[in-house]
């Protein structure tokens, strides 16, 4: 009697291990699907200078809905803003990872007001940079991405996978779902809850950004046609002259 409750326990231990090691598996497999579709990893780490235009979702009203330009350097933080406030012509050097530079100019001048307008960019970058970068973010060691199941939609199979994050991911804890192309390895759908409502993204128009990397450059909302977000422009560069961080 007692042998045969040791070899249960033991068979459902070994079931459990194997069970785990093949959703590893299944997870692994997924992660490295992704980033293929957007050209691999190795060349995502290597790359340093981003720059992006984008319209739509627009999160403040101290912001105008007119088109936004960011400029940044991964690697120390260093960003360039380009857009408007109202009508006035706005652009904001600062360093998001908590640099020294901080510099606010409102049609041509430099001012020394204006927190309410920085604090509105810096959480417009935070913004795009949670959607554009998105599939990048599995790189993240506080990201877990889980497969939950496969479906048919649209005559595409796709693999649907939590993301979940233990801690903000450019200002915000990630909780949703990720519809992946089981054919290109693209993300083509997001479905996640903001602080206020829960927003679908249909996720395409991945393109061609420099050194082979690929990133998504339409976001657009199913439920919510002011959280729709178009990504107009996206380069990457290997030098970007200092003075762009520095002055207008």
């Amino acid at each position: 009697m007692i042998m045969k409750t040791v070899s249960r326990i033991l068979l459902v231990f070994t079931l459990s291990i194997f069970c785990l090691e093949h959703l590893s598996a299944q997870n692994d497999s997924l992660n490295k699907q992704i980033w293929r579709s957007i050209g691999g990893q190795g060349k995502w780490d290597s790359l340093q200078y981003l720059a992006f235009s984008a319209k739509g979702n627009t999160l403040s009203e101290e912001l105008s809905n007119e088109e936004r330009k960011f400029l940044f350097n991964r690697t120390t933080g260093e960003c360039r803003f380009d857009g408007y406030s109202g009508s006035d012509q706005v652009t904001y050097l600062f360093n998001f990872k908590g640099g020294v530079t901080d510099k606010l100019f409102i049609g041509g001048k430099v001012t020394a007001d204006g927190e309410e307008v920085k604090k509105a960019i810096k959480s417009q970058l935070f913004a795009d940079l949670n959607l554009l970068l998105l599939p990048t973010l599995i790189e993240q060691k506080s990201i877990q991405l889980k497969n939950q199941e496969e479906q048919f939609i649209g005559g595409q199979k796709l693999t649907i996978a939590s993301i979940t994050s233990s801690g903000p991911i450019f200002g915000t804890r990630l909780d949703g779902l990720v519809y992946i192309d089981q054919n290109t390895g693209e993300i083509t759908r997001y479905d996640y809850s903001d602080k206020t409502e829960k927003i679908s993204y249909e996720i395409s128009k991945y393109k061609e950004i420099g050194d082979g990397i690929r990133l998504p450059s339409l976001f657009n909302s199913t439920n919510n046609d002011k959280r729709t977000c178009v990504f107009s422009s996206i380069s990457s560069f290997v030098q970007v002259e200092q003075k762009k961080f520095k002055e207008l």
